[in-house]
């Protein structure tokens, strides 16, 4: 059993064998969350895909207004199913793995595995940077997993219980955040028609002026304050920023299509900037910080070992995935109702089209992970469950070559196929590269025990110089100590 500093006790787990000599060893993993993780990491190329490839929010935005035609639909679906959601699912897998880490028990003169973690985030921030402004994938996940497993550290300790408890918080917190700049949205509206309508009272006073043969001696009197003007501005660029735009994205393609790796840089750099600094504590810390704490606590529970009975995965995968379709609906549908009139939009609705996402992609990850562990449980689509598995072993090599790829076939220093694609080829290509991953996963894992990136996390980890061949591994004198699943991307 593995303990529970919480006072409770986690289910069985399988042993793992370690040699004295080999502190990264790992005889053993958990099939299902290997399963997952190359499920989420996989998934997440096919939302990627659409920044890498040039697919903007604005195109999207265009989509959405045109509601008709096979790539509405298209992306429609993809939107719904697993936009947000496979993000969601690598978090989830990510707080398992925290618990499983920070499991483990001390070798004698070993460090302590506190320390190693911390060292792990550090590492795993480094990774994350590099991945942004090297790799140019703007909406790295790295550098925030790694800020998030600092942060969440001591609710390793918390029970199943607690840590469930803390992510509804953490998820309801989410939504309201949601509300509360949709509320300042209608604030601004607010403020916009008072300008407006004193600019018309304005105007009607000079022309009674005009028609009186009044002189106006005073122009302050017929100008609008410097905070009139500011919100009269606030609200037209919130207005600007939501509709659809055909020229908006000239720009970008003329710049993401440069020859200079230096200026594809330029342009990307802000992007890059915003996300890791402000997104990260306006949105990140609860956009990531809820589905982290459910997978601390799912593990907790027992739920990702399956070693729940089918009928339970059946329910809850049932449960979550129909609720989760249906918030997606409400949401893509009050969506299209905002871009066609903001303004109308604002004035008849009390509450934002994407109030519900939070819980809408907590939902339908919870329910592909129960849905996924439902077949594993039941022995069927084995060998698909054993190369999403080799996957997601080597998530993290598998994470950062999907961005050396992308860069090297969409960027101007590469290919140039930016801007140049449509919808469904993006996803031709993403499956392309998912097919690549995944048998050079199979591959190298048949003579390697960790992949590339996996490895160099290790060293740089422990502070030496660690074999990774699966021949240099010795299995003499092997102690025994509970399971401890370092995940890749976690």
């Amino acid at each position: 059993m593995i303990p529970d500093t919480s006072g409770s006790a986690l289910p069985d787990e399988p042993s793992i064998i370690i040699t004295p000599a080999s502190p990264a060893f790992f005889s053993e993993r958990i099939h299902s969350l290997d399963v997952l993780r190359g499920i989420a990491i996989l998934g997440a190329l096919f939302i990627s895909i659409w920044f890498f490839g040039g697919f903007s929010a604005n195109e999207q935005n265009g989509l959405l207004l045109q509601s008709k035609g096979g790539n509405y639909r298209l992306w429609g679906t993809v939107d719904l199913l697993l936009n947000g959601k496979m993000r969601a699912l690598i978090s989830l897998v990510f707080g398992a793995g925290m618990v499983l880490f920070l499991s483990r028990k001390n070798s004698i003169n070993e460090t302590p595995v506190s320390d190693l973690f911390i060292r792990r985030q550090m590492w795993l921030m480094g990774f994350g940077l590099l991945n942004a402004l090297v790799f140019l994938w703007s909406g790295d996940i790295l550098f925030h997993l790694g800020v998030m497993g600092i942060l969440l550290f001591p609710f390793v300790r918390f029970s199943s219980r607690s840590l469930l408890i803390a992510s509804i918080i953490a998820t309801l917190i989410f939504a309201g955040k949601n509300y509360w700049n949709y509320a300042d949205d209608r604030t601004a509206y607010s403020k916009y028609t008072a300008v407006i309508n004193y600019e018309k009272k304005l105007s009607k006073d000079s022309l009674l002026a005009a028609q009186n043969k009044l002189a106006v001696n005073n122009q302050k009197k017929d100008s609008l304050s410097k905070q009139q003007k500011e919100d009269k501005s606030a609200w037209e660029g919130i207005v600007a920023s939501k509709k659809y735009d055909v020229k908006k994205n000239e720009d970008g393609l003329k710049e993401m299509r440069n020859g200079s790796f230096g200026k594809v840089w330029d342009y990307v750099l802000p992007t890059i900037q915003s996300r890791e600094a402000q997104w990260t504590y306006t949105t990140g810390i609860w956009d990531l910080g809820g589905i982290i704490l459910l997978g601390m606590a799912l593990i907790k529970f027992g739920f990702l070992n399956t070693s729940f009975s089918r009928k339970k995965y059946l329910m809850i995968a049932l449960a979550a995935i129909v609720v989760g379709l249906l918030l997606g609906w409400f949401r893509l549908q009050y969506h299209q109702y905002a871009l066609h009139d903001y303004a109308k939009y604002v004035t008849g609705h009390r509450l934002p089209y994407d109030l519900f996402f939070p819980i809408e992609r907590a939902l339908l990850a919870l329910g592909y992970t129960s849905l996924v562990l439902l077949m594993i449980r039941a022995g069927v689509l084995k060998f698909l469950w054993k190369s999403l598995a080799a996957a997601g072993k080597m998530a993290l090599t598998n994470y950062l070559l999907q961005s050396i790829l992308c860069s090297l076939f969409f960027a101007g220093f590469g290919f140039g196929y930016f801007g140049r694609l449509e919808q469904y080829q993006l996803y031709l290509v993403a499956a392309e590269i998912c097919l690549i991953e995944i048998a050079f996963s199979i591959f190298w894992l048949r003579i390697y025990r960790y992949g590339p990136a996996e490895w160099l996390l290790r060293c740089l980890m422990y502070k030496k110089w660690l074999p990774n061949k699966l021949s240099g591994y010795k299995e003499s004198s092997p102690t025994l100590i509970p399971y401890a699943d370092e995940l890749k991307l976690n």
